[in-house]
């Protein structure tokens, strides 16, 4: 998202609402905590193959003053940042209709900028990227690499409990919970047609709504 002649958390939120596939015209007032709520709900957007949140021109957000706003637009930016990157990131096997994410984020910003940058965020916290740098989410990229080569398959889901103690689906519209272990895709490496043979998995598409 380019950040260049943001003059307003409004402004920021309206752009980052566009970004994610939200119909925000460009003159529409959005309320800065609906939009804290509102980013967590952009499922529409296909993430098997990750989310990056990337801000540009990240410099223009130390300029924009507001006298009446709760919110400080660089460090409002990077919370509605860390807010995706929990959300997306921690539905990991438990809950229904969603899947692992692997979720980064970052700022493109002059390096003059970055003392400030590590006032906001706290100097342990800033990481410069380059060749060799381990982020946050590097272990789990790292793990879906290796588990999924080719790129992440479309998710599967144990619609009956065959696989989690014979969980019962109170929501029969519902896909069912997100089934983590390669063995069951043959997409991976490591995938056991033996052991997959012994359930009866659904992709999202497979559920029939009318049931």
């Amino acid at each position: 998202m380019d950040c260049a002649g943001v003059d307003s958390s409004h402004e920021l939120g309206r752009r980052l609402l566009r970004a994610l596939g939200f119909n925000i015209a460009p003159d529409q007032w959005v309320n800065g905590f609906w939009v804290k709520d509102a980013v967590e709900e952009a499922d529409w957007n296909d993430m098997r193959q990750g989310l990056f949140v990337f801000y540009e021109n990240f410099e223009d957000l130390f300029s924009v003053r507001e006298e009446c706003s709760p919110f400080y637009a660089p460090e409002y930016a990077l919370q509605l940042a860390e807010r995706m990157s929990y959300y997306y990131s921690d539905l990991r096997g438990y809950i229904y209709e969603q899947y692992p994410v692997v979720v980064g984020y970052g700022v493109g910003l002059p390096t003059s900028y970055i003392p400030q940058l590590e006032e906001l965020m706290g100097a342990e916290n800033v990481m410069i990227a380059g060749e060799g740098v381990r982020y946050p989410w590097s272990d789990f990229e790292e793990e879906q690499r290796r588990n999924f080569p080719n790129g992440a398959p479309d998710p599967l889901y144990d619609k009956t409990g065959q696989l989690f103690g014979g969980v019962i689906n109170h929501d029969p519209q519902a896909t069912g919970i997100y089934v983590a272990d390669p063995r069951y895709y043959p997409e991976s490496p490591f995938y056991d047609p033996v052991l997959a043979s012994k359930v009866h998995l659904v992709h999202s598409e497979d559920v029939d709504d009318t049931e």
